[in-house]
């Protein structure tokens, strides 16, 4: 049977959706706020995972931290001392014993005499024991007697060769000897005065560093 709707456009009831679109509609709306609902939860579990892992690990910084401070003031002190150390032990193994020195001077100056390599006697003994001067060390003045250089030189050469009085010096120079005036007291009347350095190491000086040309001076007028 045919039907007609004589009711104007306005007044006429919309035809009726289908149920298979419904139902299409129904599963997009469930997929689409379902995968949104399950991609905000996603983010915010993982938001969350990850800000607790940054947060155990900005509590453990804050725990290594003071650790960390002190294992640098640690091994601050540790090389102040070994600079300490090796300081000490620098002077401790370049400190000469003036005192030892001294009696092996005497010694040799008794032995040899008796020995007759040398007889000499001493006049002055200076002792300059400032290394930070190319002066450092032992200056000696005496007499030998007799007229001839071989007290001298065999004065010399057993300072020289003294394991205990050479220890810690450098360098010898070499004696500077002349007649003195005759004694008839003495035997034999003559002598030879004569006068050497024993020398000690001397410090490096540290080099000044070089000074900048002043700037040249600008001409008049300009």
């Amino acid at each position: 049977m045919i039907q007609i709707n004589l009711l104007p456009d306005e007044l006429r009831r919309a035809k009726s959706s289908s149920p298979k679109a419904l139902v299409l509609v129904f599963a997009a709306s469930v997929l689409c706020f379902g995968g949104l609902g399950t991609a905000g939860f996603l983010w915010f579990n993982v938001r969350a995972d990850k800000q607790g892992r940054v947060d155990i690990a900005q509590e453990q910084l804050d725990n290594l931290t003071p650790r960390a401070k002190y294992a640098d003031t640690l091994a601050k002190e540790k090389a102040d001392f070994e600079k300490r150390n090796k300081t000490i032990g620098e002077i401790a193994t370049s400190r000469i014993v003036w005192t030892r020195k001294l009696d092996r001077l005497g010694e040799i100056v008794a032995r040899d005499t008796t020995q007759r390599s040398h007889r000499v006697w001493l006049q002055s003994i200076d002792v300059d024991s400032r290394t930070e001067s190319n002066n450092a060390g032992v200056e000696l003045k005496g007499s030998s007697a007799g007229p001839d250089l071989d007290g001298v030189s065999n004065f010399h050469e057993d300072l020289k060769n003294d394991p205990v009085f050479s220890e810690g010096f450098v360098a010898y120079t070499s004696p500077q000897s002349k007649l003195g005036d005759e004694d008839d007291e003495f035997e034999p009347p003559v002598k030879r005065d004569f006068e050497f350095a024993v020398k000690l190491p001397a410090k490096e000086k540290k080099k000044a560093p070089p000074r900048k040309p002043a700037p040249a001076a600008k001409p008049a007028g300009s």
